[in-house]
């Protein structure tokens, strides 16, 4: 069973983004808790959010694993992860946060009115930093199996990215839609949100993680991989994870 990669370059962000994940979990969890950010403004907002991702696009090109020095910018892994969570980020955010809006009863009240499609604009580099991690954390658990159970087969492995999709959709709503932050952001029934919600949020991570996981996972460059078939494979990926939460809303009964 392997945990991390095999692949040099692939390694060294998936460590580097475990190491840096408790740094703004902790920032996070700090500002919930004095709710320090209540008289930060707009500016401020962005600037938090910022610079919550900075770090994950910055590090790793100030800072190149051995495996990446003299390797062309756009061949590292790091690049491509970054560039993948961007696209992925954006258009699940923008277009993607409306069956949470409309369906699960979803409600922001950040002190702010920078907003792009109803979210918070410094949201948008916030769920930068969530889902490097999350997508990290899900690589190593889909990998364990995957190397651990090399013959699963096909059921089998749908049955566990189901799981894993879930436990993290899961885990993120109750671990936000706190008592803590019920003022600024909430569920209109967080109960729904965590049984049916998690399903529908989990979705974006089945569809994607099998995606993510096989960029430049083998020892060898992924030469076949450019950034454009990247970004192509992005925007399908999301146009599949739109048409399940059109099917969701359509087939879910949700709280009035």
């Amino acid at each position: 069973m392997r945990l991390l990669s095999s692949n040099p370059s692939k390694r060294w962000m998936e460590l580097f983004v475990l190491a840096y994940s408790p740094v703004w979990i902790g920032i996070i969890t700090y500002c919930e808790v004095t709710r320090v950010f209540a008289h930060w403004g707009d500016l401020g907002h962005l600037a938090f959010g910022l610079a919550l991702a900075a770090p994950v696009w910055l590090i790793p090109l100030a800072f190149p694993g051995a495996a990446d020095r003299g390797i062309p910018l756009l061949s590292r892994h790091a690049t491509r992860f970054n560039v993948f969570i961007a696209v992925w980020t954006f258009v699940q955010v923008w277009f993607g946060s409306d069956l949470f809006f409309d369906f699960l009863g979803m409600e922001y009240h950040f002190p702010v009115t920078w907003t792009a499609h109803r979210t918070p604009l410094f949201l948008y580099p916030v769920t930068i930093a969530y889902f490097s991690t999350y997508y990290v954390l899900m690589q190593i658990i889909w990998r364990a199996f995957l190397t651990r159970f090399p013959s699963a087969p096909l059921p089998l492995r749908i049955i566990v990215l189901v799981i894993i999709g879930y436990a993290v959709a899961f885990t993120e709503t109750s671990g936000m839609a706190t008592d803590v932050m019920h003022e600024y952001f909430r569920y209109r029934d967080k109960s729904f949100t965590l049984l049916y919600g998690s399903l529908c949020y989990g979705t974006i991570f089945v569809v994607s993680l099998p995606l993510v996981y096989r960029l430049d996972e083998n020892a060898q460059p992924d030469g076949q991989r450019t950034i454009r078939s990247l970004l192509w494979d992005a925007c399908a990926a999301n146009t599949i994870v739109l048409i399940f939460y059109a099917v969701y809303a359509s087939f879910i009964t949700h709280p009035r």
